[in-house]
């Protein structure tokens, strides 16, 4: 699989960046030779057609998925580095992934803020599920609730959480546009303080400003090109 990226020229320092990265899995090539840089108050959006390895470029960008060749580096550390503090900085949602089905919500949110070692009253919890029309679901369990539901709580960590880097697998998905516009504002204010925005989507999202784009193709090489976005 190949990428192409195009950087707008206000930016010249990386955050995050991604050298010669090969992923195989069963002996199929994912990823090959991918090269993307990300720089610090972007958001960039990652597309491409099935198959053409985004959820794994995403995972692997995670942490959470093993390449067999080249680098990922935050900061100008290795992700795997201590001095990179990559896995307080980075904050990672996909739209099936699921928290702790024995805690009730306001437990959940809470206990994702403490490993972090952030504090966060119960009026902070309140204020954001307030924001998302989730506040009369915290005392039920994850698992109660329907996935629109579920998805509204996991996108409530991007606000309760302190991080720098977000990496979000098809944040959109099945959202109503009341959500769709807050979800398109935090991304924008968390860039604007310096924050990497990294995410997946099928579709354009109107009112959201996209500094570079990925495109994804199932090609034999990588080709990377320059552009405003």
């Amino acid at each position: 699989m190949s990428s192409k990226q195009s950087e707008p020229s206000s930016y010249s320092s990386s955050c995050l960046e991604v050298k010669g990265l090969t992923i195989s899995r069963n002996e199929q090539v994912l990823l090959e030779n991918i090269d993307l840089s990300f720089t610090s108050g972007s958001i960039t959006h990652l597309f491409g057609e099935n198959g053409a390895g985004k959820t794994s470029l995403m995972r692997a960008l995670a942490g959470l998925l093993n390449h067999d060749s080249g680098q990922i580096c935050w900061r100008g550390f290795k992700t795997s580095h201590p001095e990179a503090n990559f896995s307080q900085d980075l904050l990672f949602l996909a739209h099936n992934l699921a928290m702790k089905s024995e805690l009730t919500i306001a437990e959940n949110l809470q206990f994702y803020t403490d490993l972090r070692g952030k504090s966060v009253s119960r009026s902070e919890i309140q204020t954001v599920a307030s924001e998302l029309r989730i506040e009369s679901l915290l005392e039920r369990h994850f698992a109660e609730l329907s996935a629109g539901q579920q998805h509204k709580v996991s996108l409530s960590r991007l606000v309760l959480e302190s991080a720098k880097l977000w990496v979000l697998d098809e944040p959109f998905v099945n959202l109503d546009a009341r959500t769709r516009d807050w979800l398109s504002d935090k991304m924008m204010n968390f860039a604007k303080k310096g924050g990497v925005v990294i995410f997946t989507s099928h579709q354009a999202i109107d009112g959201l400003k996209i500094h570079q784009k990925v495109s994804l193709t199932h090609k034999d090489r990588n080709e990377q090109s320059e552009a405003a976005a």
